[in-house]
């Protein structure tokens, strides 16, 4: 069962049409991409580049390193008219910025050809199933997935193993979690039982996505959300799962300084065994990796299930994804770039050899990804925040307005519920469905 259902920089590019250099003529294809220049990512895209040009000499991959506000950037691009042929960001903003404003080209048909280098097969038949479909709108294929995450409680194996406590990846109860969090406390005094940099918005709000989506159910949670006068928002699902949070936070469970702390302040806290777990995305084995001892351990387990709730075994799913855009001219080029990329033996062996988890049949999963492999074989899947994450305007104007304030707790649990009902009131009445 599948739930899943933005004028700058124009000066570093060359335009979409073909460039002359040695004396031959060569389709260059202009690829704007949200990472900055050594990022991990980045390293192992220009990787890519580099051996797609050697194997293509007829073709030039032009990168523009522009950040995570590329497509922010790519408005500028479109109104200036500058030929962009490939952008990369996740799933969710790239639906609402580039697909929903049809600014994609449509890839099934590209997708029944062959593979990069084959002559025969499907493109299609490279990736794990549901993977193509879980990124597709009503109307077709707009996007490429590369590597594909989930969220869930990142932890210290061996600070737990240590305490008897030995999470299961699937499974694991809400009332199990408290005990687990408890027996934490007691035995480590100086260790915080979870962590949180209450910096940045969308980390905030996971908390409460969770809990309200596994208490009230996803559909629930996206109606609450859409409803135009806000009301929904207060049944007493939402406010018995903003209270079994506060709960967390009251029993101290977070560390001393979560409300000032600053991304990645807690992060290296918790590679070095002063925070046990934290509620993060699949990005982490990469991000936190290079700062962490040599032999620290570390794996995931799903958002604790709730009993008696109506969205239990959901799991968050999304990708950083390519587009290919019809504002380029070398759109038959970009796609035989992403088709050497999602090769199981070119681009995609390169990503797993780095360490990231792709959705290509046969890719080796890196070892700090095995819990994402076993909770995505037994939970059904949703987009982050159950969809709101994709939906800027509402998530600032409402969701993190109201969110960030309740969690570093300057505002109760119902204060909280009453803001998500005004403000959701106030947003629709001004932005009408």
């Amino acid at each position: 069962m599948k739930l899943l259902a933005g004028m700058v920089g124009v000066g570093l590019l060359l335009s979409g049409c073909s460039a002359t250099q040695g004396g031959g003529d060569k389709s260059t294809v202009v690829y704007w991409s949200q990472f900055n220049k050594g990022e991990p990512l980045q390293l192992v895209i220009q990787d890519m580049i580099d051996q797609f040009e050697s194997e293509n000499p007829d073709m030039i991959i032009e990168a523009n390193w522009a950040g995570r506000d590329v497509l922010t950037k790519l408005q500028g691009a479109v109104q200036a008219g500058t030929p962009v042929d490939i952008v990369d960001q996740s799933n969710d903003r790239i639906l609402t910025a580039v697909v929903d404003n049809d600014l994609a080209v449509k890839l099934d048909d590209y997708l029944q050809e062959p593979s990069y280098g084959k002559t025969s097969g499907a493109w299609l038949d490279d990736f794990t199933p549901g993977s193509l479909e879980a990124f597709a709108t009503s109307d077709g294929t707009y996007m490429i997935p590369r590597e594909s995450y989930i969220s869930g409680m990142w932890y210290n194996v061996d600070l737990l193993q240590d305490a008897g406590i030995e999470p299961s990846a699937a499974g694991t109860t809400w009332d199990e979690f408290l005990e687990d969090l408890d027996t934490l406390a007691t035995k480590y005094p100086d260790v915080s039982p979870l962590g949180a940099d209450a910096s940045i918005d969308f980390y905030n709000n996971w908390w409460f996505s969770y809990l309200a989506i596994r208490v009230a159910g996803l559909e629930a949670f996206q109606n609450a959300a859409h409803d135009p006068t806000g009301e929904a928002w207060k049944q007493p699902e939402f406010l018995k799962a903003a209270e079994m949070l506060r709960d967390l936070q009251d029993k101290g469970y977070f560390q001393d300084d979560y409300q000032g702390s600053v991304y990645p302040a807690m992060q290296a806290e918790w590679a070095n065994s002063k925070v046990a777990l934290f509620l993060n995305g699949a990005w982490i084995p990469n991000e936190v990796g290079p700062q962490a001892p040599v032999d620290f351990k570390m794996d995931v387990f799903a958002f604790p299930n709730v009993d008696g709730g109506r969205g239990n075994d959901l799991v968050e799913y999304w990708s950083n994804a390519w587009a290919v855009l019809n504002i380029g001219k070398q759109s038959d080029a970009a796609v035989e770039f992403l088709q050497f990329a999602t090769s199981p033996d070119k681009g995609g062996k390169m990503l797993t050899d780095a360490g990231f988890p792709i959705p290509l049949k046969g890719a080796a999963t890196p070892a700090a990804f095995a819990g994402q492999d076993e909770i995505l074989a037994s939970y059904m899947t949703m987009e982050q925040r159950g969809g709101l994450q994709g939906e800027a305007a509402y998530s600032t104007d409402v969701y993190n307005l109201c969110d960030d304030p309740f969690f570093v707790g300057t505002t109760t649990p119902e204060e909280f519920i009453s803001c998500l009902a005004a403000e959701g009131a106030t947003y629709w009445d001004s932005n009408p469905q």
